[in-house]
């Protein structure tokens, strides 16, 4: 058994007993923490093919838990921290798995035939439309599924555009999708209820930032090239829809986090699919065994945020910090409004949003301010969307990149990027505007 083999191996255990985790809780105890052991073997495993990239980013995190933790966290610390963390390292997994089995399905291939046919003038408002609800559920598996929609003499010029467009249009979805890593780390910090107002207020967000943003980019959008955008999204629209019907229901029926419930509700629903379409199990088994061993990387960063998030959030020390931020001459208003472009503007340095969301989420929930947690949740959300939408690190935009055959700095460097800092900074002076009626 080889390397790679042996992880997938650790990984799918830990992906199996953070469900059993989910379902039981306390009760398997036992399980979490075999699992816990499982993924820290993975880590071990995975730390040798990390990218440069990746190695920065949890170097920083270490950094920010020297500072920010009043003593080395005991075994037992890191253990609950662990079982904490296990449910994000499902979260990936499943999402890879939808990803697989969304290229098979017959819905999307008509979706996709529906894109390709569309007139050039429409296009570009079409391919944004149609990522921002593909994004909502499969993230930057998106981009697998729309780059194959381009007609086949595609220029560069074209293919850049549409790129751009795609990015806008998925990366937005992130204000308000429970499917995206986003989501889960707000609600680590936000509780539910808070967390689906955010939701709500995400939805408007991203009404809003389409609306504004086509006619920018797609040559003066009218209702009617919406129409028709939208259009294309009819074979898909009901099995979108019934999915997040599923995730929603389950999520509030049994108490769920977003996350708990993407983590249980997707695999069943592949496999109801399966079921029915056995002629596909190996070739979706296939690609999700070959982009787990991809996506190790950010399996591996976002597991270890949450880890010295988590951490951070129960240190004592972080009350100095707290006391600081509170006696500080900055009011409440402020610090909401410049959050989303604060995570933006870090993301442009490559710094992962992972990293400043956590920082800030742990700060501001835990210090006495007077900001609404659901706006609070929803200004991380725009900070995440925008800066991914346009950084040279961002896993979406090298995805997109990759698949568009459309160089990564220009579509960073594009108008995405002030697209994206307009998008963080109104969107935070909004938030606050709402917030100083509430309070």
């Amino acid at each position: 058994m080889n390397i790679d083999k042996i992880r997938l191996f650790l990984l799918c255990i830990a992906w199996s007993t953070a469900i059993i985790n989910v379902i039981f809780g306390q009760s398997a105890l036992v399980l979490a923490n075999a699992g816990v052991l499982s993924l820290s073997f993975f880590f071990v495993l995975t730390f040798s093919h990390l990218k440069k990239e990746s190695i920065t980013i949890i170097i920083i995190l270490f950094v920010v838990a020297f500072f920010l933790l009043d003593q080395f966290p005991s075994f037992e610390d890191f253990l609950s921290a662990g079982r904490f963390t296990l449910v994000f390292a499902a979260l990936l997994p499943t999402m890879t798995l939808v990803r697989s089995a969304s290229l098979k399905v017959k819905s999307v291939k008509n979706s996709q035939d529906l894109l390709r046919n569309l007139p050039t003038s429409i296009s570009t408002s079409g391919f944004q439309i149609a990522s921002h609800f593909f994004g909502s559920v499969i993230n930057t598996g998106t981009f697998s599924i729309l780059s194959a929609a381009l007609p086949e003499n595609s220029d560069k010029n074209y293919r850049k555009t549409i790129a751009e467009a795609c990015l806008r249009g998925m990366n937005t979805s992130a204000t308000w999708s429970p499917f995206f890593v986003a989501f889960a780390v707000g609600q680590a910090f936000i509780d539910t209820t808070n967390s689906w107002i955010a939701m709500a207020c995400g939805i408007l967000v991203g009404i809003l930032f389409n609306f504004v943003s086509l006619p920018v980019f797609a040559n003066g959008s009218t209702l009617n090239k919406i129409k028709y955008s939208l259009a294309c999204l009819s074979p898909v629209f009901p099995l979108l829809t019934l999915i997040m019907l599923s995730v929603l229901s389950v999520s509030v029926f049994f108490d769920f986090t977003a996350l708990s419930a993407v983590v249980l509700v997707m695999p069943v629903l592949i496999v109801i699919y399966l079921l029915f379409n056995l002629k596909n199990f190996y070739e979706i088994y296939s690609n999700t065994k070959s982009w787990l061993l991809n996506s190790s990387d950010d399996i591996t960063v976002i597991c270890i945020a949450m880890l010295v998030g988590y951490l951070i959030s129960r240190s004592n020390s972080i009350n100095d910090y707290i006391l600081l931020l509170e006696s500080a001459f900055f009011p409440s208003w402020s610090l909401l409004a410049l959050t989303p472009l604060i995570i933006t503007v870090f993301s442009f340095m490559g710094i992962h949003p992972v990293i400043t969301s956590t920082i800030a989420l742990s700060l501001l929930t835990t210090a006495q301010t007077d900001i609404h947690p659901a706006l609070l949740m929803q200004a991380h959300l725009v900070g995440w969307a925008a800066g991914t939408m346009s950084s040279v690190a961002s896993l979406s935009v090298l995805t997109c990149s990759n698949l568009f055959q459309v160089e990564s700095r220009k579509l960073a460097f594009g108008p995405n990027l002030l697209t994206a800092v307009i998008f963080s900074l109104s969107s935070g002076v909004l938030l606050s505007f709402v917030n100083s009626l509430i309070y």
